[in-house]
């Protein structure tokens, strides 16, 4: 057993209780006890949450084109992936709890479900669970492979373990360029890292052409045109509300949504717009038709909120949060500003302020020149051309990454 296999058996062993109380299902299954009925020789799809479960699916969906008969584990850590799971893919996939990092844990989970091949999802890389595939001969897959620069540099700090680790990999498809070259400096044989794009376009995509926006229509039975802050975070509403604020003037029937990163906050952000001044100010969740702000206090709306205003502000960015999901607005041609704080999503916004689609923003001033540039746009065509092409670069991800896998798969 190698030094980190022996550390963690102590280690899940000594934090089961809290493990136990932690997660309230499925610990028999998270500590490698699974039953009879699970099928056996499958492929082993693990994504660990909600963020990894929506790449997986368009996945899914193009193994399921191929072959509708392979039998298909789908494993997560939290039950926020396990209930979108259920959600997306129904009952194509069989789905379990992943099993903790150990090697008793392990040995037990392979013994009984003996896949035929594995494949990780983003960045979930588990060295003890990898070990144990290379010593049974299983192939691994990491797939819509993601290592941002303040990862690698993490994992720098440890270079002889990760390259040890990444190296039991069958093969790594990264989405980007930088990001393949980032696994090789970490320690990847070159031969076994290509790249595939990126699988949550292709999810974007399908998701974007399969959504109901008639569900908003409550929200906007008028043609006011609508600007949108999304995914903010602290103190960066003050700066949304000063740059509408400013905006009033020249576009009076302006409307604002502001869409906080954690709904909870959204209570508090009504009463700091109240004191700022601003009127026709409501929650989501108690809808009146004159609203001119709506502050969004529900769960799994913003991506189609997108979808039905002119512009946007992204947040984490300012907030020094390294941004947030800037895809979501692109997908629908919205033009959007964001911080200078993009860290978790350099590559995309640089390829967006290519395409036209985004701008960086420092200042309530600039957010507030750049809505402004864009209501009185006359002719708004060129960003949805911008994310058309955009998007058509990209996509294709999960079609070039099942090809990979499936000529290994015997």
């Amino acid at each position: 057993m190698s030094v980190y296999g022996s550390a963690a058996e102590v280690l899940f062993r000594a934090a089961r209780p809290f493990l136990e109380k932690k997660y309230d299902e499925g610990n028999d299954q998270r500590f490698g006890y699974y039953s009879d009925d699970i099928p056996k020789n499958a492929l082993w799809i693990h994504a660990v949450s909600v963020g990894e479960v929506q790449s997986a699916y368009p996945l899914l969906k193009e193994i399921r084109k191929e072959n509708e008969q392979l039998p298909i584990l789908l494993s997560t850590i939290t039950k926020t992936g396990k209930s979108m799971s259920q959600r997306l893919m129904g009952d194509s996939v069989c789905r379990i709890y992943y099993p903790w990092d150990a090697p008793t844990i392990l040995q037990r989970a392979l013994d009984t479900l003996k896949p035929r091949a594995y494949v990780t999802v983003e960045t979930e890389i588990w060295p003890e669970m990898l070990f144990q595939l290379s010593q049974r001969d299983i192939p691994a897959f990491l797939v819509n492979g993601r290592l941002s620069e303040s990862s690698f540099k993490k994992y720098c700090r440890f270079k002889s373990f990760w390259s040890r680790v990444i190296r039991r990999y069958t093969a790594i498809m990264a989405r980007t360029e930088a990001e393949r070259e980032r696994f090789i400096a970490l320690g990847a044989l070159p031969e076994k890292v290509c790249v595939t794009g990126d699988c949550k376009v292709d999810a974007l995509i399908e998701r974007k052409n399969s959504a109901d926006l008639s569900e908003l229509s409550a929200f906007f039975n008028h043609s006011d045109p609508v600007v949108l802050a999304g995914s903010t975070h602290e103190g960066e509403e003050t700066f949304v509300f000063g740059a509408f604020q400013k905006l009033l003037d020249a576009y009076p029937s302006l409307r604002l949504i502001v869409a906080p990163r954690h709904p909870e906050r959204a209570q508090a952000l009504v009463q700091e717009a109240e004191a700022l001044g601003l009127r026709g100010i409501c929650l989501m969740s108690e809808p009146h038709s004159d609203w001119r702000v709506l502050i969004v206090d529900k769960i799994g709306v913003l991506f189609s909120l997108y979808g039905c205003a002119e512009a946007a502000f992204m947040g984490g960015s300012i907030a020094p949060k390294g941004g947030q999901n800037i895809m979501e607005p692109a997908i629908w041609g919205i033009p959007f500003c964001q911080g200078p704080d993009f860290r978790d999503f350099t590559e995309a916004t640089e390829g967006l302020i290519s395409a036209g689609l985004c701008r960086i923003v420092h200042t309530e001033q600039e957010i507030a020149q750049f809505f402004s540039a864009v209501l009185s746009a006359s002719d708004r065509s060129v960003w949805k051309e911008g994310s058309r092409t955009f998007f058509e670069r990209l996509g294709g991800a999960s079609a070039r990454s099942w090809q990979i896998i499936k000529g290994y798969m015997h």
